[in-house]
């Protein structure tokens, strides 16, 4: 028999994704996020206060086609808990490859991405490696004709997959993350686009279930 218990927070996500095009080949993408979480909870006779994580991503971008490109090296850096005695970092090294395709429906982008994480785990002061792998498939559709334009909404969805390969873990299958949000494509100042965000991990070896519930708020910029 396993028991089991789920967590349930809540809390707002603010994220800016800026891409700099340096060549008819090369792209330089730079992603910043931070995820507060608004109000303590209580689980049990377990308290978790109110929290904050900080995550910043700058990635070089290989443009193979319209439809194709490569991240060769991209670099992550992540803290949690940052005003905390118990905060925790976390660096990355990733690679990826996106795919993106016109349906009847919308645009549908598939992305892969291969992780190498060190965790610095501060109990014992060390930082060891684990590998993760991450599948996300969007769909983004325009709300006015079939393609979009400057000044129109549109709607944007997406589900990624989270395997953990190697390392510290407590499942293979440990997060789900599902997003479905509003846009609005503007003249002179990229995207902007908000709606719901649900993460779902498992926490330990019991698979002790934590759902975050977040109000994500994204602007996108090509310069």
């Amino acid at each position: 028999s396993i028991f089991a218990e789920s967590q349930q927070f809540y809390g707002l996500r603010p994220q800016i994704n800026i891409t700099k095009e340096i060549s008819d080949r090369w792209d330089f993408n730079v992603f910043t996020s931070t995820h507060p979480i608004l109000f303590d909870n209580t689980n049990g006779k377990t308290q978790f206060p109110s929290d904050i994580q900080y995550y910043f991503q700058t990635s070089p971008i290989y443009k193979y086609s319209p439809n194709l490109n490569f991240v060769f090296l991209g670099y992550i850096y992540q803290r949690t808990n940052p005003f905390s005695e118990n905060f925790g970092n976390e660096n990355r090294i990733f690679q990826q490859v996106v795919y993106g395709s016109d349906t009847i429906f919308g645009r549908l982008t598939q992305r892969m991405r291969f992780e190498e994480r060190f965790i610095h785990n501060t109990a014992l002061d060390t930082t060891p490696l684990s590998t993760r792998l991450r599948y996300q498939i969007s769909l983004l559709i325009p709300l006015k004709g079939k393609e979009l334009d400057n000044g129109e909404f549109y709607f944007n969805a997406y589900n990624e997959f989270y395997f953990s390969l190697t390392g510290a873990r407590n499942a293979f299958y440990s997060e789900n993350w599902s997003y479905a949000g509003i846009g609005y494509q503007t003249r002179q100042y990229g995207r902007i686009e908000v709606g719901p965000l649900i993460q779902r991990s498992i926490i330990n070896q019991q698979h002790g279930v934590r759902y975050i519930d977040l109000l994500q708020f994204n602007w996108s910029y090509n310069f």
